[in-house]
């Protein structure tokens, strides 16, 4: 057997790994809160406030939602970008003068 017929039967005899499979990661990677600075929420159980740039961004916990303004709200459906990252709105707490109804001619 020459060197040829060896490096041949080697080539058919050994086997390469499968190259690995890339997967993408398909949901939510991390949220964006953007509000007015000082603006407070609840997430995945801890109280943050909106910081003076404006956003706050955090990682995606396995629950999803918001606890803002004493409602709950579902955080997936904010739209997602090419990142895993949804931008949701936070809003200020509602002043006292929001809540009054206005006087109408139903009134």
């Amino acid at each position: 057997m020459n060197i040829l017929h060896a490096i041949t039967l080697a080539a058919l005899l050994h086997h390469a790994p499968a190259a690995p499979k890339v997967t993408c990661h398909t949901g939510t990677v991390s949220y964006r809160f953007v509000g007015t600075p000082g603006a407070t929420f609840t997430y995945a159980g801890a109280s943050y406030s909106v910081p003076a740039s404006g956003w706050i961004e955090l990682l995606s916990d396995e629950k999803v939602y918001l606890a803002a303004n004493g409602r709950t709200l579902p955080l997936d459906v904010w739209p997602i970008d090419a990142f895993g990252t949804r931008t949701v709105p936070v809003q200020p707490p509602a002043i006292a003068s929001d809540s009054i109804t206005p006087n109408t001619i139903n009134n």
